[in-house]
């Protein structure tokens, strides 16, 4: 399988902010100034290569979006469309795939659909879209998104065909040649986690996964059966409560929480996504430091999703 995410952030789009950007203009300019002062021959690009993460990297601003591949590219399966499925909708046309699309949604809060209404292959009237998720009115839910009020496109005026179809968790069923397999989160119990295998290779998909110091071991066994052995996971992951989620009495997942989901159910690789639009690019580059001393005790490689990273199992 081949891995790309298109969107990182929860909640809320976040742009990269102009003192940010501002800030990483100087570190590239006097980290140019220092190595063309010890060799002029460099150029430009070998410069750009050499920066350092916090200078160099965008952890990426779009919601959350990630497409899996079959091996040979032939086969696709996207999870979620936050805005980050803008940009993937562009790729597609691009790469000429067109047909049959599916998308596996784990829910369906606005950071996790609001790309829908700008996917250019949701207007392609040549286009047959299947939409699976755990909602019976998952139509009506992205009908209310594109009302009028708030939209100048109906959902039913854009011009592929569309088609929903009911996942019943616990239940595994093939879908374009991958074996998926959900379970029900507690967010609600409405949000899907995903594990999709094939050719003896195993990926995990879990967002807004609520776990906390005193749900810990329970849910960790509770869910063992749907992560246990993943190759990759893809999991959300805060350094801090987000203030509506704390008002609604809703935990968010810290670091240091997926960290130890992932050590207890032997995940080879994990990396944390649903980054907190308070976040900034310098904060969240830090948390690979923290990770680290977890693979050193034998823990899962960790690290942080950036937009536009790729993965193959």
């Amino acid at each position: 399988m081949q891995i790309k995410l298109w969107g990182v952030r929860g909640s809320i789009p976040t742009p990269i902010h102009t003192f940010e950007y501002r800030q990483r203009l100087v570190h590239a300019l006097e980290a140019g100034r220092e190595r063309w002062a010890a060799d002029p021959s460099l150029s430009s690009k070998t410069i750009v290569d050499e920066l350092p993460d916090i200078t160099g990297h965008l952890i990426g601003g779009e919601t959350t979006c990630v497409e899996v591949l079959s091996g040979d590219g032939k086969d696709q399966l996207i999870l979620d469309l936050g805005t980050g499925a803008r940009r993937l909708g562009y790729d597609m046309m691009a790469r000429g795939i067109k047909g049959d699309v599916y998308i596996l949604l784990t829910h369906t809060y606005w950071d996790h659909i609001q790309g829908w209404p700008f996917f250019v292959p949701g207007f392609l009237p040549t286009n047959h879209i299947h939409f699976y998720s755990s909602f019976e009115n998952a139509r009506e839910r992205f009908q209310r998104q594109q009302d009028p009020a708030h939209f100048p496109v109906e959902f039913e005026q854009m011009l592929s065909k569309r088609e929903f179809h009911m996942l019943e968790p616990g239940r595994p069923t093939s879908i374009n040649g991958f074996t998926v397999r959900t379970a029900r989160l507690a967010h609600d119990g409405a949000s899907l986690a995903y594990r999709l295998e094939r050719d003896g290779k195993a990926f995990g998909f879990a967002t807004d996964t609520e776990y906390s110091h005193e749900n810990f071991q329970e849910r960790v066994n509770s869910d063992r059966e749907i992560f246990e052995g993943l190759d990759l996971l893809v999991m959300d992951a805060r350094g801090a409560s987000d203030p509506a989620s704390a008002a609604a009495g809703r935990p968010q997942t810290s670091v240091a929480l997926a960290i130890a989901c992932a050590r207890e159910w032997n995940v080879e690789h994990l990396v944390l996504v649903d980054h907190d639009p308070r976040g900034s690019d310098g904060e969240l580059l830090v948390l690979p430091a923290r990770s680290d001393a977890d693979s050193s005790s034998g823990g899962p490689r960790v690290e942080v999703g950036r937009e536009g990273a790729e993965f193959s199992l």
